[in-house]
């Protein structure tokens, strides 16, 4: 009997832009080519978990979340379904260099992350960012 392996979604999660961002078209035509289908998240998306916004599932309704949310508007991405061990995931990165786009934040989705709400990412997202303290993107 064959294992079967789980794959996520593939999906760009972006938080902080909009199709209206310099550079932005030049992103998403770079995640046409990886297969990536690209989600514009907001405040109305900070109660949906992260499984939920790769699937492409509706949002919920917001709950209590923190005021203000620690990372702002600071631009995170937030990839889904790439592999790091055949290369995509490296490859990915690489291809969003070269759009000129810069995310001080980023993350890969994980089994643990799948099943965080969007507002509990950023949180922790925003904590590691603080507490390397450069403000620069990497």
């Amino acid at each position: 009997m064959k294992a079967h392996i789980r794959q996520e979604p593939r999906a760009l999660l972006l938080w902080g832009i909009t199709p209206e961002t310099p550079g932005c078209d030049t992103l998403l035509r770079r995640a046409a080519d990886f297969r990536l289908t690209p989600r514009f998240v907001g405040a109305d998306d900070l109660d949906t978990t992260i499984g939920d916004l790769c699937a492409g599932k509706a949002s919920a309704p917001v709950q209590a979340l923190p005021d203000p949310l620690p990372l702002s508007n600071t631009p995170a991405m937030i990839v889904g379904g790439l592999r790091h061990d055949n290369g995509d995931l490296n490859a990915w990165l690489d291809a969003v260099k070269k759009t000129g786009m810069t995310f001080p934040v980023r993350a890969a989705v994980t089994p643990t992350s799948a099943a965080w709400t969007l507002g509990h990412l950023l949180e922790e997202l925003s904590a590691e960012h603080a507490a390397l303290g450069s403000g620069q993107p990497q």
